[in-house]
């Protein structure tokens, strides 16, 4: 099945990029929750004033605080969502190929 279809090379530049991908994914997608996790918080921190959904909570928000406070703690999630893309994604692709060349490409096409 597997036979005759090469692929790689398998250098540090692949693992990497795999990486690096991950890391970008992860803190571009879990940041864009951002605001909604702003929101999630303050409803469950104060639900006599946030008590009107999450729409409520987000007019509310901006309303009182302005829209740059829906961005809260943005920097930290970005980071840390990146070094766990990165890490998370890049390990993905390591495991792929050690278990490859450790369990034979048959066996890897196989299952």
């Amino acid at each position: 099945m597997g036979g005759d279809h090469q692929q790689g090379p398998f250098g540090p530049l692949y693992f990497a990029k795999g990486a690096l991908a991950g890391g970008i994914c992860c803190s571009l997608t879990h940041g864009a929750m951002t605001p909604v996790d702003v929101v999630k918080t303050r409803i469950q921190l104060d639900p006599q004033t946030y008590n009107k959904g999450m729409l409520g909570g987000f007019r509310q928000i901006i309303k009182n605080e302005g829209a740059g406070a829906l961005a809260t703690g943005l920097g930290p999630t970005a980071v840390g969502y990146f070094i766990q893309g990165w890490f998370k994604f890049g390990g993905v692709e390591v495991f792929k190929v050690l278990t490859t060349q450790t369990i034979g490409d048959e066996l890897a096409w196989k299952y």
